[in-house]
């Protein structure tokens, strides 16, 4: 695959492109100077104007041995983790430290109301959205709010509305 656009990923502009490619093609498109160029088809011109082709990447998909840095950078948490504290702003719209959920009781969850049904298509971009939301992403309370705005009311035939 050459590479994968997910328009709107990062800020929610449909104008804004992001792309998913491989590191032996980002490497030959950042040498080209453009993303219109194909590696395997598409020529360079050297400092003096000699054309040439890039060749092919050879070498191992995955190293023989497991991915390793050369050096020791995992650090093991406390034995005794009980006096650890992890502070939080209670002002930060980033972050948000949660109680523990309580333990679930073992039985189904029945007769629940059911809060929008979604017409056609829906996609992990239509449940919630990335875009501006990607900042949330560590505070519950906020990250919720873009929950299914992207998602068409199969009641009312609108987007981001859960009543008329």
């Amino acid at each position: 695959t050459l590479f994968r656009s997910l328009t709107g990923r990062n800020d929610a502009n449909p104008e804004t492109h992001a792309f998913v490619t491989s590191p032996e093609i980002v490497t030959a498109l950042s040498i080209a100077g453009t993303l219109k160029f194909d590696p395997e088809k598409d020529y360079l011109t050297g400092a003096k104007g000699e054309k040439f082709k890039l060749e092919a990447p050879d070498a191992d998909e995955l190293p023989k041995e497991e991915f390793d840095p050369g050096q020791d950078t995992y650090q093991y948490p406390p034995s005794d983790g009980s006096s650890q504290r992890v502070e939080v702003s209670p002002t930060s719209q980033r972050l948000q430290l949660l109680n523990p959920f309580d333990k679930w009781n073992g039985k189904d969850l029945e007769d629940m109301l059911i809060l929008i049904k979604v017409k056609g298509k829906c996609t992990t971009d239509h449940i919630s959205a990335a875009g501006p939301w990607l900042k949330f992403r560590g505070h519950l309370d906020n990250i919720s709010n873009n929950l299914l705005i992207g998602a068409i009311n199969i009641e009312n035939n609108k987007t981001n509305r859960s009543e008329e």
